[in-house]
């Protein structure tokens, strides 16, 4: 999947329709700017997004969906399937992982289309732990540090 991000922002620059910047101002920007791209995601980011993909992915097959582009309902129905086996935050990058290779392919996912939160908000009343609050801490441990 990394190398599929790093494809698309080399596309990005390529749609600049094949022609040179037109100073060398113009093109130290474009390739700093491609720097910064590169370094957007940490590479422990860009692993957890490729294993969330495949599972997707694989998911999509099994179930005779196309996983491509994906719609809010295919990845409600995936979340929903995945429900039980996941931490929140795991199923929220999940989400994330799956709107970055749709925007990557050029077909955006509308994360905010009620059959992607909401799933995500009754998983979490049906199988979440309620949240704990941290103990607060002493005047003694302030003082340490």
């Amino acid at each position: 999947m990394a190398d599929s991000f790093n494809d698309a922002r080399k596309r990005q620059l390529a749609r600049l329709d094949g022609t040179k910047p037109p100073t060398a101002r113009a093109a130290m920007a474009l390739a700093k700017s491609q720097a910064y791209l590169d370094a957007a995601d940490a590479p422990a980011t860009l692993r957890a997004y490729a294993a969330d993909l495949a599972n997707y992915k694989a998911w999509c097959e099994r179930h005779g969906f196309a996983p491509m582009p994906a719609t809010p309902e295919v990845v409600g129905a995936y979340l929903a399937a995945a429900g039980e086996g996941y931490a929140a935050p795991t199923l929220r990058r999940c989400v994330a992982a799956i709107a970055r290779a749709c925007g990557v392919a050029g077909h955006p996912l509308d994360t905010k289309h009620p059959a992607i939160p909401e799933t995500l908000r009754g998983i979490g009343r049906k199988h979440g732990a309620p949240a704990r609050r941290a103990a607060a801490l002493t005047t003694a441990e302030v003082k340490k540090s």
